[in-house]
């Protein structure tokens, strides 16, 4: 895969194999539909298994209150920051 050049906005199907890309190419609309079924399908099957894995939802649970510090943090210096851009401005001055 050829390196970007600044400014240049990234490809959003590069993470998609080559071949799979070139066979929907070469389909025909009936083709691309069931394509389409079948990967939606595929998605459901994966969001179900994801649901009911109790060890990824363990881990999703000690990620979410291990980040709880970072997040509530970020949250905070964000409103401090804004806070005191909006009285710079109000005061005529530029940010």
């Amino acid at each position: 895969m050829p390196k970007r050049k600044f400014g240049e906005k990234k490809d959003p199907f590069d993470a998609l194999d080559e071949e799979w890309k070139d066979a929907i190419v070469r389909m025909e609309e009936s083709g691309i539909r069931d394509r389409i079924a079948t990967t939606a399908l595929d998605q459901a099957t994966l969001m179900g298994a994801k649901e009911t894995d109790i060890d990824f939802q363990k881990a999703r649970e000690t990620a979410k209150e291990a980040g709880a510090v970072y997040r509530d943090g970020t949250k905070i210096n964000k409103l401090k920051i804004a806070f005191a851009k909006r009285v710079l401005e109000d005061r005529g001055k530029q940010t």
